[in-house]
């Protein structure tokens, strides 16, 4: 009896609570469109972090490894470097073997963006470029520097910068070929020990920043030199 009692009451509670509330006529409330500038944002398959974007994250080890062509492994047990796997079916045993890096014998296109450079004349300069690289020492490459292939376009970016700076100028567009063989030496003299070649590096475009360009206007407004100059 209690228990259809307390039933009866609960019903009337949850009647007065519906009748208490305000009834409105009004549309529900439209679909809000996403933000601006989450809708502009592209997903790729490349990690956000560009100094992890080259990189292939190794297989785990089990037992039983296939590696494909114009691929190598880097085989480290209990630490130590044991082997270098290329193309075909290999055993390794778990728990001791590590498949430490993975590296592709590929040649590969690494862009750098827009950076900016001084002549010898003080005139700034933007540019940007690729350059194309290959492995040719995969033990170099995983023991000699940290994240290779990032390390190779910063090195391009400073080797141009520095080019650059020994020219006068109104002579950066007649010593535009010039500027990309001393570029792509310089490259090599260093990667190499890092285990790879560069093959070329070809700066795409090159401009004169003033405050009649469009790069200049950017620069302008977004105040680019308030940390040299103080508050524009």
């Amino acid at each position: 009896m209690n228990f259809l009692r307390q039933n009866s009451v609960n019903k009337l509670r949850s009647l007065a609570q519906i009748g208490s509330r305000a009834i409105t006529t009004a549309p529900p409330p439209a679909h809000q469109p996403a933000h601006p500038v989450a809708t502009a944002i592209r997903l790729t398959d490349q990690p956000a972090d560009p100094i992890t974007r080259y990189d292939i994250s190794p297989p785990v080890n089990w037992g039983y490894l296939t590696v494909s062509d114009m691929n190598t492994c880097i085989i480290e047990r209990f630490g130590k470097y044991a082997k270098t796997l290329t193309k075909g079916a290999h055993y390794l045993i778990p728990f001791v073997d590590r498949i430490a890096y993975v590296h592709s014998l590929k040649e590969q296109a690494l862009d750098f963006p827009y950076q900016h450079a001084i002549t010898k004349d003080n005139v700034l300069i933007v540019f940007d470029g690729i350059m194309y690289v290959k492995i040719v020492d995969p033990l170099l490459a995983s023991y000699g520097v940290l994240n290779p292939l990032n390390s190779a376009i910063q090195l391009a970016i400073v080797v141009v910068q520095s080019e650059i700076g020994k020219i006068v100028g109104k002579n950066i567009y007649v010593e535009y070929s010039t500027l990309q063989e001393k570029t792509t030496i310089s490259i090599n003299k260093v990667i190499k020990d890092w285990g790879l070649e560069c093959i070329r590096c070809q700066i795409m475009s090159m401009e004169e920043v003033t405050m009649e360009t469009e790069a200049g206007k950017v620069l302008s407004d977004g105040c680019w030199f308030k940390n040299c100059r103080g508050p524009c």
